[in-house]
């Protein structure tokens, strides 16, 4: 494969999970499941989560008044050919629930977790789609998990 070839595959696994968390943090599960393979695997909170309609029905299942942001940085991809891929994140997760829905900026002191994110990608007609997906707590903290009733 030409580095140039190389280079695209790259940017194009990057661009489908920085797109992946994007539509998360606006709620839009269907997006998110059309960037799994049909039978893809996300290993979430504990949970493996097989297929697109697992994945949409966890979702839908999340709490709805709270705000929510991830930030993703040291972004790798390994592009073993034209159709596999592994990608390894990190992912700063900022959140506040109040319990109430409002239009208010989140008053936020410090992010809620920092988790490592691998994932393995296979390239088709519809361009990279993820196969498999894990997410590994790394950090939480303390001020967060108080708020959430948790320490």
């Amino acid at each position: 494969m030409s580095p140039e070839r190389h280079q695209f595959h790259e940017w194009a696994c990057s661009r489908a999970l920085l797109r992946f968390y994007d539509l998360f943090d606006r709620w839009d599960y269907e997006g998110m499941a059309a960037l799994f393979m049909p039978g893809g695997a996300w290993h979430r909170a504990g949970k493996l989560l097989q297929g697109r309609a697992a994945i949409v029905a966890e979702l839908q299942t999340r709490s709805t008044t709270q705000k929510i942001r991830h930030v993703l940085t040291n972004l790798l991809v390994d592009v073993h050919d034209e159709t596999h891929a592994e990608a390894r994140c990190y992912l700063t997760v900022y959140r506040q629930d109040s319990g109430t829905a409002t239009s208010a900026p989140a008053l936020i002191r410090a992010p809620s977790l920092v988790l490592v994110v691998t994932a393995s990608l296979v390239g088709g007609v519809e361009g990279w789609r993820i196969a498999r997906q894990a997410v590994q707590r790394e950090v939480e903290f303390p001020e967060a998990s108080r708020r959430r009733g948790r320490g």
